[in-house]
């Protein structure tokens, strides 16, 4: 069996929040699976039981913002620079986003360093409403991460028409996963065997 070494990045990793458990969930999967885990999210002061054996990094910002966009923007500066120091100590074979918080970070890092990247967007900004003060370089943000990303995971149908129609998002790049199927997260690892031996 081929084992790979899997960054993942979300927002937060807090017991209970939705991306936070997808991303466990997964991660315990991979584990079981003999894959290395690593997880990386902002420090929220909550906790996080993730399975022995996956490793867990939270990073601080220590700057107020003044509204989601300033703060996901300096957040992905630490971001970046724990996922260059995991790189160095352990290596890793693939980038894996969950939503467009992490993108700059993941982006970044697939390039520099030349890894597959796999986007899982849980829902795009034009499903949100398309309401907020920077809902526009938000979901411009969610098309960046569309090109750049060479396979992104949703959740529903409903995401993947919005990445086609709102995004123009290369259809061949989308996979519908639902979480709450049984063998999602072998398909979700499946994709990473692709992105990684292609």
């Amino acid at each position: 069996m081929i084992n790979i070494n899997v960054l993942i990045l979300s927002r937060v990793l807090s017991n209970g929040e939705a991306v936070s458990e997808y991303c466990k969930n997964l991660s315990e999967y991979l584990l079981d699976r003999g894959d290395n885990v690593f997880l990386v999210g902002f420090n929220d002061g909550s906790e996080f039981d993730a399975k022995e054996g996956a490793q867990v990094k939270k990073v601080d910002v220590n700057f107020e913002a003044e509204n989601i966009y300033d703060w996901a923007m300096i957040m992905n500066n630490e971001m970046k620079r724990v996922s260059r120091e995991v790189f160095e100590q352990e290596g890793f074979d693939l980038v894996h986003v969950n939503d467009w918080v992490c993108l700059p970070s993941g982006i970044t890092v697939s390039n520099f360093l030349d890894k597959p990247l796999v986007v899982t967007l849980h829902s795009t900004e034009n499903e949100r409403g398309f309401q907020a003060q920077h809902s526009a370089v938000i979901s411009d943000m969610e098309w960046k991460g569309g090109y750049e990303a060479n396979r992104i995971i949703v959740n529903k149908e409903d995401t993947k028409n919005s990445l086609l129609f709102d995004l123009e998002v290369p259809e061949q790049k989308i996979d519908v996963i639902n979480p709450f199927s049984p063998t999602w997260q072998e398909e979700t690892r499946n994709i990473y065997l692709d992105e990684v031996n292609s």
